[in-house]
Formats: structure tokens, C-alpha cells, sequence
């Protein structure tokens, strides 16, 4: 990517910046693995750039990004949603939620997790993982409302509690109440 004159953000590894010297124009290139995502408000150029990735590592152009790394993409006017919806479901319907009725919250108020004074059994320790872990994939993609209750919770991975293993199902029974949330990205017009 630096040989075609893409700028690496010291900051995320998978993060190019490319900046048109004659305009000063910028086109974000976002690569995760064998999946790279191009953003720029010049078409032509995001085109050209397009066509010279695909050629020096011969991938194919999917158009338009409706999805990437499991979040839905979708442009209405000048926003931007994005939300993970569809993944979403996957965790309620492995954790057996689908149907729960929903919480207001993400945990119930004043909750403060406590340490386990035993030893959690290995299937309680896997399957607490396997949720924490869903849920940490929705914080960190486009759930930050589960930032807190999430966090509080995955201090406790290694050695959980039947108590952190319902509240964990907590955040689950307030995802299915908002399941239509969704992260919204609005453009700002220059006046100049």
C-alpha cells in the first residue's frame, strides 16, 4: 500500500490514507484481512484507486458496500447506517433470547458484578465466553450503548458466575428490545 502512495495511520494497522497532491483530495481505504472497504467523495478517483488494488492483488470489485466485517451498510440521502442486525439475531438465537422479553436496559440499575469466591465448571466458563464474546464483537462494531455493562461483565470471563451468566443474558433481553439500532453517520456540508 506505502508503494502506491497510501499513508498508514500509526494509530490502526489497517487504516491507508490517500491524499491527491494537486487537490489535497482523500480517499480512506479500510483493509481487515482479504476485505478492503474504499471511501471518498471524489467517484473517479475511488475508481482509480479501486482498479490499481484489484490489479496488484487480483481481487474483484463487489460495488457499493451494502456490508462489511458483519455490519450492514445503508446510504439514505446524505446518512449513513450502520448496524448489525442480522448478527445480532445469531446471538439471541444461540443464546436462546430470540423471544425474551426485552429490557429497558442494558443492566438493571446499581448493578455491580462480584468476583467468584469458587471456581466456575468449564461449561459455564465456555458458554459465558461465547456470549461475552458476541456481545463485545456488537460493542466494538456498532453497539457503544453496551460499552459499560459488557466491559463490567468481560472482567469476569475466566472465572464466571451462574449471576454474571444472567446478567450477560441481560444485555441479550435489552438487545432484542433494540435490535433496530443502528449507528448514523450524517454529512456535514462545507460552506466554503
Amino acid at each position: 500500500m506505502k508503494l502506491m502512495g497510501y499513508k498508514r495511520l500509526t494509530n490502526d494497522a489497517g487504516l491507508y490514507i490517500y491524499k491527491r497532491h494537486s487537490d489535497g483530495e482523500l480517499v480512506v481505504v479500510i483493509v481487515y484481512v482479504d476485505d478492503a472497504l474504499f471511501c471518498g467523495h471524489d467517484k473517479k478517483l475511488v475508481a482509480l484507486l479501486k482498479a490499481r488494488f484489484m490489479k496488484k492483488w487480483e481481487c474483484r470489485d463487489l460495488g457499493d458496500a451494502k456490508e462489511f466485517l458483519r455490519m450492514r451498510i445503508t446510504r439514505i440521502g446524505r446518512k449513513i447506517f450502520l448496524d448489525q442486525r442480522a448478527y445480532l439475531e445469531k446471538v439471541l438465537d444461540r443464546c436462546g433470547m430470540m423471544n425474551a422479553r426485552p429490557a429497558l436496559t442494558p443492566l438493571p440499575a446499581g448493578y455491580i458484578p462480584a468476583p467468584n469466591t469458587g471456581q466456575a465448571t468449564p461449561e459455564l466458563r465456555s458458554r459465558y465466553q461465547k456470549v461475552i464474546g458476541s456481545l463485545l464483537y456488537l460493542m466494538l462494531g456498532t453497539r457503544p450503548d453496551l460499552a459499560f455493562a459488557v466491559t463490567k461483565l468481560a472482567q469476569h470471563a475466566a472465572n464466571p458466575t451462574e449471576d454474571h451468566l444472567s446478567k450477560a443474558l441481560h444485555i441479550c433481553r435489552y438487545l432484542v428490545g433494540t435490535k433496530n439500532y443502528a449507528l448514523v453517520i450524517t454529512a456535514i456540508l462545507s460552506s466554503a
